[in-house]
């Protein structure tokens, strides 16, 4: 006892062996805590750097572009490895503030994690681009790729708006000089609607890449009409008669004469020609008559024209021709006489030959002649009750049969009828 006694009065009695004893105490704990608890080092890749001071840009009317990827860092950390165990790279903090920008566009970051001896990175400062903001209004167009379905067209194409708002840096959007959607029609036979994508263009047709140009909207709701093909004969008609010596043949032509429309089947099903309802004039006329028209008027709602390169004007001519005269000596021969009473006989009694005065179209009229000209006389017709005189002269018109296009002056013969010997005919006229 008297031992310990003396111990604790020298402890008591000199402050630097109680100092020494702390130390030693402290160096002894620190290496059970290294041999059971060791340091160490642990890298973080993909740790992003967050910004601040943005408001101060937008509000100068400004905006910023990182460059090279600065606010991505890789950051390694220093601590017990029961520290390291349980840091993620969102319990670091990286943090750049934009208002601190330099002249040469870098803005310092700070690193910051409470659990950790030491922390450093691959990079120390953020890299930026500062550039005036610049909005602009930039068209919409359409590109359809691909083909529609066997007998189909794609006819029209409407977009929920043809123009969009881009903005961002005055560099990147001065690049910009278009949007477009791409539309696949890939074998549609049916009405294609659905949101696409608007891609932004330079002046070249290059796509402009900026993730800082900021669009309106990214997918436009574009609408495509399929329809169907049908091709269809075009029809014409006149109205007047030409000019006196002149005839109008029936001959109108049309061209095209035939057109491919194109609409929805249930009403293409009802078609199957079109009327040009206002028709060529050719009153007074003594040379072909043309006319155009806007086959656009002249088809049923819903349906219009699908032919390349047509512009949608038929040319109607009617054609006028001028009338040819020509005379033929007809043989009584060639006179067919009809209806003969029975028990008489009928001749022809004239004293030269039997003129016929044509006129009409001068190539039907050069295909007549006495040879193939036929004409016809009706007895009977002359005398209703049948009752006929022996020498009786009877006065007939001649019928010719001839084409529309071909008219005869009226032509009469002198018929004399002769009762048969032995009929008994009353040859004083009374029965």
């Amino acid at each position: 006892m008297k031992i310990l006694k003396k111990i604790g009065a020298v402890l008591i009695n000199n402050l630097w062996l109680k100092i020494l004893a702390v130390a030693i105490a402290f160096i002894v704990w620190m290496i059970a805590a290294q041999i059971n608890n060791p340091v160490s080092t642990h890298t973080f890749s993909n740790v992003r750097v967050t910004l601040l001071g943005t408001d101060v840009l937008e509000n100068e009317g400004k905006v910023y572009q990182i460059l090279n990827g600065s606010d991505v860092v890789k950051v390694t950390v220093r601590a017990p490895e029961s520290v390291i165990s349980t840091i993620t790279a969102a319990d670091i903090s990286a943090v750049a503030d934009l208002s601190q920008i330099t002249e040469d566009g870098t803005v310092p970051i700070v690193y910051t994690l409470d659990r950790a001896e030491s922390i450093t990175s691959d990079r120390n400062e953020l890299q930026v681009l500062v550039e005036e903001k610049k909005t602009k209004y930039v068209n919409i167009y359409y590109e359809m790729v691909g083909s529609v379905g066997e007998g189909c067209v794609a006819g029209r194409v409407n977009l929920e708006r043809n123009r969009i708002e881009v903005s961002g840096p005055k560099s990147a959007v001065d690049r910009v000089s278009y949007a477009q959607v791409t539309i696949d029609l890939d074998g549609a036979v049916k009405t294609i609607s659905a949101d696409m994508e608007v891609i932004l263009y330079d002046a070249d047709g290059h796509k402009v890449d900026s993730e800082n140009i900021v669009k309106q909207t990214d997918y436009v709701t574009t609408t495509v009409t399929v329809l169907s093909t049908k091709t269809v004969p075009i029809y014409a008609s006149v109205t007047g008669e030409p000019a006196a010596g002149y005839i109008y043949p029936d001959d109108i032509e049309v061209f095209p004469g035939v057109i491919t429309i194109a609409g929805d089947t249930g009403v293409l099903n009802s078609i199957s020609r079109i009327d040009i309802t206002d028709p060529v004039d050719i009153g007074g006329k003594d040379e072909n008559v043309f006319a155009s028209y806007d086959i656009e008027k002249y088809l049923p709602a819903g349906v219009s024209v699908e032919e390349q390169g047509f512009d949608g004007e038929v040319t109607v001519i009617a054609y006028i021709e001028k009338l040819g005269v020509k005379s033929i000596n007809l043989p009584e021969s060639r006179i067919n006489l009809l209806n003969i009473p029975e028990g008489y006989s009928a001749d022809i009694i004239e004293d030269g030959p039997i003129v016929v005065k044509l006129s009409g179209l001068s190539a039907e009229l050069n295909a007549i002649s006495s040879e193939s000209l036929i004409g016809t006389a009706e007895i009977a017709a002359n005398n209703s009750e049948n009752i006929y005189i022996d020498g009786e002269v009877l006065i007939l018109a001649v019928k010719f049969n001839l084409s529309e296009h071909v008219n005869a002056e009226p032509v009469y013969i002198r018929v004399l009828l002769t009762a048969d010997a032995g009929e008994g005919a009353d040859t004083d006229g009374d029965t």
